[in-house]
């Protein structure tokens, strides 16, 4: 963003270089995405898949209820996620252009520009497929779900195990209690 500060956005060709630059990038990681999914289907990874989805809290309902259990496929659990990353993308590209189109923001199209690519190249699917990452640990289908702002709504989906730590650790005593 330091760099973007320093660019001339009056000058009509750097905003015309800068607007192909970003819808250039954009249309890359769309054709980058159904290649990935192109990737998964040719690789038809069989293997059955059995997992009750997580339901995100929500501010009206903090503590959703539980789901029923889902069967499908590892092929079409990872088509799905990458469908998922394609449905933010777009959300993305519409809120950018609305951003600098209605509003004239320009700054947001230099760092749009780069971060779909790299959200791409580091997502779980990709990972796995593109990079050759084995399916453990945090690759493990189905994928935790991250959300940065689980610690703001009391932690709900901040930590990675299901069962976290909610027996009561004992009090600590080193010689600094308060005394009455």
């Amino acid at each position: 963003m330091q760099l973007s500060k320093r660019i001339n956005w009056d000058d009509p060709d750097t905003l015309l270089f800068a607007r192909i630059g970003y819808y250039g990038a954009q249309v890359l990681v769309m054709a980058m995405a159904y290649m990935l999914m192109h990737l998964i289907k040719k690789r038809n990874d069989s293997r059955p898949l059995r997992y009750v989805p997580q339901a995100a809290p929500s501010l009206t309902n903090p503590s959703p209820a539980e789901s029923e259990a889902v069967t499908t496929t590892n092929v079409e659990y990872d088509v799905a996620e990458v469908k998922k990353f394609i449905q933010s993308t777009l959300s993305s590209i519409l809120m950018i252009s609305v951003m600098h189109w209605y509003f004239k923001f320009t700054q947001p199209l230099v760092l749009q520009s780069v971060l779909p690519i790299k959200n791409l190249l580091t997502h779980k699917v990709a990972l796995i497929h593109l990079w050759g990452d084995a399916p453990e640990g945090d690759l493990k289908r189905p994928f935790k779900t991250e959300s940065p702002f689980a610690a703001l709504m009391g932690g709900a989906g901040a930590s990675d195990t299901p069962a976290e730590t909610s027996e009561a650790t004992p009090a600590v005593d080193d010689g600094h209690a308060k005394k009455e």
